[in-house]
């Protein structure tokens, strides 16, 4: 469990490393788009500045226009001959070619302009090189013109380029920074909505992964509380609880080989109106084809398998069943039931669990049978002294609680001794087996029948009364003398003593004493008898041979009707 902790930690580490670096990939991407806007930007600005440019040097011509104007009009109006000459001189060099040049420069800074735009820088040159002729030398010599309207056209002209110009610059420059502030907010927008993007994949990644890792996990507590499991009992239910919970909408049920009884049982109990209550009603382990093949078995009521299951085919839906196997051998196995087909994730983990189930379940069973055989008497096949004096205090203790009656049967064989001398051991160990037997066919489901040592024998009887206890003594008195060994000319009897709870006494090793000394009363008193204790009987002294006492009236209790009518409800067995 701590293992697949430490698993799903260091990658969910993982993630968070990769999703930080794609993070600061991602804002390093962002900070270069910004830098770039910002550059384009800029080059949007110098992109401006040549349009501003362009409007000085229109601005430019158009101030190179009003001096040639201002010196042709000085020239022209002068009467001075000399000062017209200076002016003239002024005029053609260098007024004119500082106008030619700026219009040059004009030209040049348009000349990529599409053919639309250079129509107005044509128009320019060509009202310059009108108004250019008007002031020739040659041309003003011979009939002085005037030449104020060609300069107003141009003037007009250079004023609607140096506007238009100067409007088409900001505005270039508006519409650049526009697209670069929005530009930077939607790069910055896009970062944002990748980091998001990065930080919801790397959650999404993270709950596949604590998914995925989940059933393991769901195995590993299993597998742990698997081995805290005390009894198979215990464990085939955890097996049934684990399984219900790991896959949804699932019927599950534990079968168990009883080879024994040559039964197949149910080891966890089996919902009302299930149909494996009638198939499981006589059903025996090679009923089950799980169990039979070795094999994991799938049944579907829509589609009936060619050699059905007598046991999980009746099952409405969709069955799948997994045998318990350990080495090689099959002690049961495990049904799952449900609407709709087992995935194969879901099989994969039906096949997990139940091989991690089967070996525990084989050790506890295998316990089981070692401590039943370390508290049961070999011969006769009942249990032995520590589980005579276990059980005892445990009914005394139930009767405690329920504040009902209880009754102990001390019961010894007469004359064992001589059966052993005349006849042997073996056929003393005969006579043994037999009257376990007889217990065993006497005794109700919830009586206690144990060997306390040799020819020494012990009963309880919960939710038993004297009068009750009484006849169950005398029933076991009377089997045990029908008792016959072939070939043996032998007659078997039994002496009883009967101590009950609360009416002699209140604690097991009172019941004990008290019973032990109505059995050896009863030894006094001629054997094959029944005797019932009282709260003043002396301790035992375990002497068969001291003759009875004269003031006790030692008289064998029979069935009588007085006895049967006041233990009515015990009287049955």
């Amino acid at each position: 469990m701590a293992h697949m902790r430490g698993i799903a930690g260091r990658v969910n580490t993982g993630i968070v490393l990769v999703c930080l670096f794609f993070g600061v990939v991602v804002a390093g991407i962002g900070a270069a788009g910004v830098v770039a806007v910002r550059s384009a930007t800029a080059v949007g600005a110098t992109i401006a500045g040549d349009e501003l440019t362009t409007a000085a040097v229109t601005s430019r011509l158009g101030r190179q226009l009003d001096r040639a104007y201002s010196t042709a009009q000085a020239m022209m109006l002068s009467p001075d001959p000399a000062r017209r000459a200076t002016l003239a001189a002024s005029l053609y060099d260098p007024v004119i070619p500082a106008v030619d040049g700026a219009l040059a420069d004009l030209s040049r800074i348009h000349s990529d302009d599409p053919a639309d735009e250079l129509v107005d820088i044509n128009v320019l040159g060509e009202q310059w090189r009108t108004a250019r002729a008007l002031l020739n030398p040659a041309a003003q010599a011979a009939a002085p013109a005037d030449i104020s309207a060609a300069f107003d056209g141009l003037d007009a002209h250079i004023d609607q380029l140096i506007a238009r110009e100067t409007v088409d610059a900001e505005d270039k420059q508006t519409d650049l920074l526009a697209i670069g502030t929005r530009m930077g907010w939607g790069i910055a927008a896009a970062v944002a909505l990748t980091i998001l993007a990065t930080g919801g994949l790397g959650w999404f990644a993270s709950r596949r992964i604590r998914r995925s890792t989940e059933p393991a996990k769901d195995q590993m507590e299993f597998a742990d509380t698997l081995q805290l499991a005390e009894t198979e009992d215990e464990a085939h239910h955890l097996l049934q609880r684990h399984l219900e919970r790991s896959v949804p909408a699932a019927a599950v049920t534990v079968l168990n080989c009883n080879n024994s009884a040559d039964r197949l049982e149910p080891a966890t109990p089996v919902p009302t109106g299930s149909a494996l209550l009638d198939s499981l009603q006589h059903a025996e382990p090679r009923s089950c084809l799980a169990v039979r093949s070795g094999r994991s078995h799938e049944a579907d009521e829509q589609h009936p398998a060619l050699l059905g299951c007598p046991v999980c085919g009746p099952c409405p839906g969709r069955s799948i069943c997994i045998p318990l196997t350990v080495g090689g051998a099959v002690i049961g196995s495990v049904l799952l039931s449900r609407a709709r087909r087992c995935g194969p994730a879901e099989q994969q983990r039906l096949r997990d669990s139940v091989g991690q189930a089967a070996p525990v379940l084989a050790n506890l069973r295998n316990l089981a049978i070692a401590e039943l055989r370390a508290a049961t008497d070999s011969l006769t096949g009942l249990p032995n002294k520590r589980a005579v004096t276990d059980t005892l205090k445990r009914i005394l203790a139930q009767a405690s609680r329920t504040l009902t009656p209880a009754c102990l049967l001390m019961l010894d064989l007469d004359h064992f001794k001589d059966i052993n001398d005349r006849f042997g051991h073996p056929v003393g160990d005969q006579v043994l087996a037999n009257v376990g037997t007889a217990l065993r066919s006497v005794l109700r489901d919830s009586d206690f029948a144990g060997r306390n040592g040799g020819e020494e024998f012990a009963v309880m009887l919960p939710d038993t009364d004297i009068t009750g206890a009484a006849i169950t003594a005398e029933k076991i008195r009377a089997a045990i003398a029908e008792i016959v060994l072939p070939g043996h000319a032998i007659t078997v009897t039994a002496s009883v003593g009967i101590a009950a709870y609360p009416d002699h006494a209140t604690t097991a090793e009172q019941l004990e004493r008290l019973a032990d000394s109505a059995l050896y009363l009863a030894k006094r008193s001629g054997r094959d008898r029944v005797e019932i204790a009282n709260s003043s009987d002396p301790p035992s002294t375990r002497d068969a041979s001291t003759p009875p006492d004269p003031r006790r009236t030692p008289t064998a209790l029979k069935p009588t009707p007085s006895l049967a009518a006041n233990g009515a409800h015990t009287a049955l067995r």
